[in-house]
C-alpha cells in the first residue's frame, strides 16, 4: 500500500525549535531538577526538587514513561506506564538513496513494526523493535534485538547491507495501560494535566495535542490572553555545508568561526556550534550541541570531534573542561589533568 503524501521530520530538530521559541517567549527552563515530591493546597500546587520547589496554579504532567509515577505524587493512580524499548540501526550516508521513502511491514499490537527509512539528514535508519520491559532507565542494545532489525529489515530490503552501520541506539515508548493517548484534566487533582502515554503517533499528532491541552486548561479557568509581541520565528541558523560557495564567504567574513571545520564527517563549523551554545535555552553539555547542530553524528560518531566541542564548551560557558557532561548529571567526561599547565593552542 502506497501513502504519496507522507513525509518525514527530524524530531530532535523540532523539539529544539518548539524549545527555542518558547524561550523567546518568556518561558523559563529548570534543567536538572528531578521532582521529588509534589504538594497541592487551595490557590497552587508546590513541586519539590532536588534544585528547589517552584509553585503553580497548573502543571502539565508529559514526564512520558514517568508520567504515572508522577501523577501517583498528587494521588491519581488512574493508569500505568508500561516502558516498551525499541532498538535501532543507523547506517552511513554511502547508503543514501538505498530507500526514497519509510518502508513498513505489515503492523502487530506492539507497533508498526521494522521499518527502513531515509532520514532527513541522508542516514538510512533500520528498526525498531519493541519489547516492554520494566526499568524505565534501560537504553540498552542487545544481540538478539539487533539481529531482529537485520532479519527483518532483509525482508523489505533483501541486498540490505549492514556493515554500513555507523551506530546502534533504543528509546523507550510510554505505552498506557489504557490503550490511547491520555489527554485530560485529572480526576483526582484538578491543577493537574495530563499529556500521557503519548507513543506512537505522537510526533505527528503532538501540534494539536498541545492546541487541546491550551483549551482544557482555558476551561478549567486559566485566563489568558494572546502576547502582542508573541515571537514565531526562530532567529536565522547559518549551515555553512549547505550554502553556495558565495554566501558561505560572505558568512565567514562576518565571523571566521564559521570557516573552521569541526566535526569533518558531518561538516560543521566551530561558528554553528558557538551559535548553537548562545541561542535561547542553548546547549550547555556535548549532547546539547549534538542534537542542534549534528555534530558527532556522523561516521566516527564523535570520534575526531569531541575533544574540540568539549573545548568550546568549556570556554563559552566559561566553565573547566572537566565540568563539561555528555548530557545529565555525572556524565562528565573529563575527571582530572594529570599533570601541567593547560597549552593555549
Amino acid at each position: 500500500m502506497f501513502c504519496g503524501n507522507a513525509g518525514i521530520i527530524s524530531s530532535y530538530k523540532l523539539a529544539v525549535a518548539a524549545l527555542e521559541l518558547a524561550a523567546e517567549n518568556s518561558v523559563d527552563f529548570i534543567r536538572e531538577s528531578n521532582v521529588i515530591s509534589m504538594e497541592e493546597s487551595s490557590e497552587y500546587i508546590s513541586v519539590i526538587t532536588d534544585n528547589g520547589t517552584y509553585n503553580s496554579r497548573y502543571i502539565v504532567n508529559a514526564a512520558g514513561v514517568f508520567a504515572d509515577k508522577i501523577a501517583r505524587m498528587l494521588g491519581d493512580s488512574s493508569f500505568s506506564i508500561i516502558p516498551r524499548k525499541g532498538e535501532y540501526i543507523l547506517l552511513d550516508k554511502y547508503m543514501k538513496g538505498l530507500v526514497n521513502t519509510p518502508i513498513f511491514q505489515t503492523p502487530s499490537k506492539m507497533g508498526k513494526g521494522i521499518l527502513v527509512s531515509p532520514t532527513t539528514s541522508g542516514n538510512i535508519l533500520l528498526g525498531p523493535t519493541a519489547y516492554d520491559i520494566t526499568d524505565k532507565d534501560d537504553k540498552s542494545t542487545t544481540k538478539e534485538g539487533i539481529a531482529e532489525i537485520i532479519d527483518k529489515a532483509r525482508r523489505s530490503i533483501p541486498s540490505l547491507n549492514t556493515s554500513q552501520a555507523i551506530t546502534l541506539f533504543s528509546g523507550l515508548r510510554p505505552t498506557p495501560n489504557t490503550g490511547d493517548f491520555i489527554i485530560k484534566q485529572s480526576d483526582a487533582c484538578k491543577r493537574m494535566f495530563l499529556a500521557a502515554g503519548i507513543e506512537s503517533p505522537g510526533l505527528t499528532s503532538s501540534p494539536a495535542i498541545g492546541e487541546y491541552l491550551v483549551s482544557i486548561i482555558k476551561d478549567a479557568g486559566l485566563i489568558s490572553d494572546l502576547r502582542p509581541n508573541y515571537v514565531s520565528q526562530r532567529r536565522r541558523e547559518y549551515h555553512i555545508s549547505q550554502m553556495d560557495i558565495n554566501k558561505a564567504n560572505e558568512v565567514i567574513k562576518q565571523n571566521n568561526a564559521y570557516g573552521r571545520i569541526v566535526c569533518r564527517c558531518e561538516k560543521i563549523t566551530e561558528g554553528e556550534i558557538i551559535d548553537a551554545i548562545k541561542r535561547p535555552a542553548g546547549a550547555i553539555t556535548v549532547d546539547g550541541v549534538k542534537m542542534r547542530t549534528r555534530a558527532g553524528m556522523g561516521r566516527c560518531q564523535g570520534g575526531f570531534c569531541t575533544s574540540k566541542i568539549i573545548e568550546i564548551i568549556a570556554r563559552e560557558l566559561g566553565i573547566k573542561k572537566e565540568e563539561v557532561r555528555k548530557s545529565c548529571k555525572n556524565s562528565n567526561y573529563l575527571v582530572s589533568k594529570l599533570k601541567g599547565e593547560e597549552i593555549d593552542e
